[in-house]
């Protein structure tokens, strides 16, 4: 086999491995993970959100509470004081006290009811949200297993034609090897290309009749295209 022929077989399996590496960066399963990875996280903000309000209508609502249970008991000594009380002045400025303090009450009792609504609408919430986040985590489990296998497949792949490639490789004489690096490395990955007809697989270019019989008559080892410097298999 001439020179040329085992290089642009070498070049194939070259091309091959690049294609594998590219398509490991580039898995379609990857981007399914990152996908639902992104759902799952938006889900989770969305609970510790509602979660986090939740737990602030509950303070209030405790606090609520709290400040009623006072208030009453307040209202309770005034009660007690107005019984005792003579001069309508005092017995009037007692009422009105009392009055502000049910107001008061009657504003947090509001306030703890309207928590508590909400309340109930953030449970519900969760419980969808939960639900949403166990399916959603399934689905990841699912991805994540067919990425592992697709990951899987192209390291095996790569291996076969990273050994294919050594032993190509081994056949070769290492001057012309460096020749070839240095023409790929030149030639977007392209050091060999095949003439067609009269056009180079290399730049896609049409040789003149002329360019294509001077090709034709040049040893293996000289032959090149004339418009990208390519060498070329005839």
């Amino acid at each position: 086999m001439e020179i040329l022929e085992e290089l642009i077989g070498l070049q194939a399996i070259d091309t091959e491995v690049t294609q594998l590496l590219h398509r490991a960066t580039h898995l379609p399963e990857a981007e399914s993970v990152r996908t639902i990875e992104a759902e799952l996280a938006a889900l989770e903000a969305d609970r510790n959100r509602a979660a986090t309000e939740a737990g602030q209508l509950a303070n209030t609502v405790e606090a609520n509470e709290r400040s009623v249970d006072e208030l009453r008991k307040q209202i309770v000594r005034l009660n007690a004081q107005l019984r005792t009380v003579i001069a309508p002045r005092e017995a009037e400025a007692l009422q009105h006290e009392i009055a502000v303090l049910e107001g008061k009450i009657s504003a947090l009792d509001d306030e703890a009811l309207v928590a508590i609504e909400r309340s109930e609408e953030l449970d519900a919430a969760l419980a969808t949200i939960g639900r949403s986040c166990d399916a959603t985590s399934q689905r990841l489990n699912v991805a994540r297993a067919e990425l592992a296998v697709a990951q899987e497949a192209v390291r095996s792949a790569l291996a076969d034609a990273r050994a294919r490639r050594d032993d190509a490789a081994g056949r070769i004489d290492g001057g012309w090897l460096q020749q070839y690096d240095a023409r790929r490395a030149a030639h977007a990955g392209t050091a060999v290309a095949r003439l067609v007809r009269a056009t180079c697989g290399g730049c896609h270019l049409d040789l003149s009749p002329s360019e294509v019989d001077a090709v034709r008559r040049l040893s293996p080892t000289e032959r090149e295209c004339p418009n990208c410097a390519r060498w070329l298999v005839v």
